[in-house]
Formats: structure tokens, C-alpha cells, sequence
């Protein structure tokens, strides 16, 4: 004898579950889009606010060392008359007694490797600059990148203008960023 409450052919629960399930995989694809273009943005967002702390350290090393470095890593580990500025000239014995009493001039370590970010890896040497110092602006490169993170990088720091982020045209689809840490304007003159 049949239940007089159950009144729906068997199978119906289980085809409302397969509909379930297709407007849920639906709305799904049609936000992952959206999800993907928020989690590039994040990665440039982080990569631009350690980019930043380092051009903010090199400035405070260049106005308190009395040179500028010529490694990223400078800005964390200590110097010695070794090691060269960004004039490939060695660092004087004031360079090297300043330098402890400001150290660190960033917040996080830079490994004489190079910083890895979300978007590659910061390479520590800074592209040399010439001698006698001239108001050339100061440069971290980072290669490798695809073209799509480095325009999202060019847009969250500089909204694609291109003056503080810079990059070429990409070869199989890398390229390199290069972004500019010091202004020429910023430059201290008669300084490595």
C-alpha cells in the first residue's frame, strides 16, 4: 500500500539536485574570471609596496651613507670598501662608519640573491649609473614577467602612464620591468 503523503514519481528530488549543481558550476565559470583578474592585481599591489619600500630605502641610504647602493641587498646587510655604489666606484670608510648607525633602511630582508615577489624575482644589482655622478634616475629590475603582470603592475603603480614602471616589448610572452627607484629630481648631485 502506497503512502498517500508521497505523491511525486521517484527520481524527481535527483533531477532538482542535477539543476541545483548546473546553476551553481554556471554562476561559478562566470565569476572566475573576475576572481583571477583580482588575484593579479593583488600580486602587483603586494610587488608595488616592496618595490616601494626599497626605493624609499635607497633614498634614505643615498641622503644618510653619502652614496647610493649598488645592490638592493645593501639596504639590509652591512657594507664594507668593497663593495661598489651604483658609479661601480668601492664605497668609502665614511660610507662603510655610517652605515651601521641607520641600518636597516627597509623593514624586510634583501638577500645578495635577490627579492622574490609575487611577480618574479628583483634582481639585487642596480644598474650602474655614470661617473662623475650626473641626476640619473636610480633602477630594480625584474625579469622574466609575463606581459599581462607587468601592464597590471604599470597600472597599479603608475596607472599606465609608464613613467615609474617601465617594460619591453615581451619576447614569448617575458619581459623585463624595469622600475625606477630614484627620480633624477630626487638625486642627491655629486653622489654614486
Amino acid at each position: 500500500m502506497r503512502c498517500a503523503r508521497d505523491s511525486r514519481p521517484p527520481g524527481y528530488a535527483l533531477v532538482w539536485v542535477i539543476l541545483a549543481v548546473a546553476i551553481v558550476a554556471a554562476l561559478v565559470a562566470t565569476a572566475m574570471p573576475t576572481l583571477v583578474i583580482l588575484d593579479e592585481r593583488s600580486k602587483a599591489v603586494r610587488t608595488a609596496a616592496q618595490l616601494k619600500s626599497i626605493s624609499l630605502g635607497a633614498i634614505l641610504f643615498g641622503s644618510l651613507v653619502g652614496n647610493y647602493p649598488g645592490h638592493v641587498s645593501q639596504l639590509t646587510s652591512a657594507i664594507t670598501t668593497s663593495d661598489e655604489n651604483t658609479c661601480e666606484r668601492p664605497m668609502s670608510a665614511a660610507n662603510v662608519a655610517t652605515w651601521p648607525t641607520n641600518a636597516p633602511y627597509v623593514t624586510f630582508y634583501l638577500p645578495a640573491t635577490g627579492l622574490w615577489t609575487d611577480l618574479g624575482r628583483i634582481r639585487d644589482s642596480i644598474p650602474h649609473r655614470a661617473f662623475p655622478p650626473v641626476k640619473t634616475p636610480l633602477f630594480a629590475e625584474i625579469p622574466g614577467v609575463s606581459a599581462a603582470e607587468a601592464a597590471m603592475l604599470d597600472l597599479v603603480v603608475d596607472n599606465g602612464a609608464g613613467d615609474t614602471v617601465t617594460y619591453a616589448a615581451p619576447v614569448n610572452d617575458t619581459t623585463t620591468i624595469v622600475y625606477r627607484l630614484i627620480s633624477s629630481a630626487l638625486v642627491i648631485n655629486n653622489r654614486c
